[in-house]
């Protein structure tokens, strides 16, 4: 039976300028944020100087060069570009908009319980790495994260720049099964990443878990979310349910909307 697909290549194209839209009217937002913070800074020029005021009216020049890996991305990157070619994860700390709200994420898994100063965390498949660069920014912890496009890790990496976390976040461009860990960290990011989308990173549930149980530390934390597809597979949590002898977890929990799982992990 032969399936036409012109109703879906139509809604993706309405959904794509939809996501368009959206951007162009953040791109507003931040204008007027930061025109408002010159506002201000004009009714208390004597009591404010460049570096009080640097975070919020320095943003422009931010977004720009945002802006420019975004244009790069699409002239150069071949693979399949997450949502429509704009950023998916946001980031409201520094009015980066995007698919998936990153501070949100943060407090629905509870990472703020779960990590601390002199943790180091991997964020594999990490798209522009803000998972982990809030984790640096609200613990003190540190991080390395990788993933495959160049492009979102150097949209993460001028974003570190600006919060001045260099010192603490690495991003590195690189290819899941070819990045090798110095040392075994004490917690591993895996959002979603178990398998892409793109094509990249095909395996079994057992050898991606394989693959983060020989990165961890003994009592290692490992913070994983599924796929929305996952939720209503029951060979998926068998999956799981056989994974037991490397991690102990606590059964997974549902998130936004049901849509998606969140397991807390241990390493065996």
């Amino acid at each position: 039976m032969k399936v036409d697909l012109t109703k879906y290549k139509t809604e993706e194209k309405y959904r794509a300028r939809i996501a368009s839209l959206a951007a162009y009217l953040n791109k507003i937002g931040l204008s007027l944020i930061v025109r408002s913070r010159k506002l201000v800074h004009f009714l208390n020029a004597e009591m404010t100087d460049a570096e009080a005021e640097r975070f919020i009216v320095n943003l422009p020049a931010l977004h720009r060069k945002i802006q420019e890996i975004l244009a790069a991305q699409r002239r150069d990157y071949s693979h399949l570009k997450y949502f429509y070619g704009q950023p998916y994860q946001g980031l409201a700390l520094l009015g980066i908009f995007g698919e998936r709200p990153t501070e949100e994420r943060f407090d629905t898994y509870g990472l703020a319980d779960l990590i601390g100063k002199d943790d180091t965390v991997l964020d594999i498949g990490c798209n522009c790495g803000f998972v982990g660069l809030i984790a640096a920014y609200r613990t003190g912890c540190r991080v390395v994260g990788v993933d495959i496009n160049p492009h979102m890790v150097e949209i993460g990496r001028v974003c570190a720049d600006y919060l001045r976390l260099s010192d603490r976040v690495r991003l590195e461009a690189a290819r899941i099964q070819d990045y090798k860990s110095d040392q075994p960290v004490s917690a591993v990011f895996s959002f979603a990443t178990h398998w892409t989308d793109d094509g990249n990173y095909r395996v079994t549930i057992d050898e991606h878990m394989q693959r983060i149980h020989g990165m961890l530390k003994p009592g290692g934390l490992l913070v994983f979310e599924s796929h929305c597809a996952d939720v209503v597979n029951p060979v998926f949590h068998e999956k799981m349910e056989s994974i037991r002898s490397l991690f102990d977890h606590d059964g997974g929990r549902k998130i936004e909307n049901g849509t998606r799982l969140v397991y807390i992990m241990r390493r065996k």
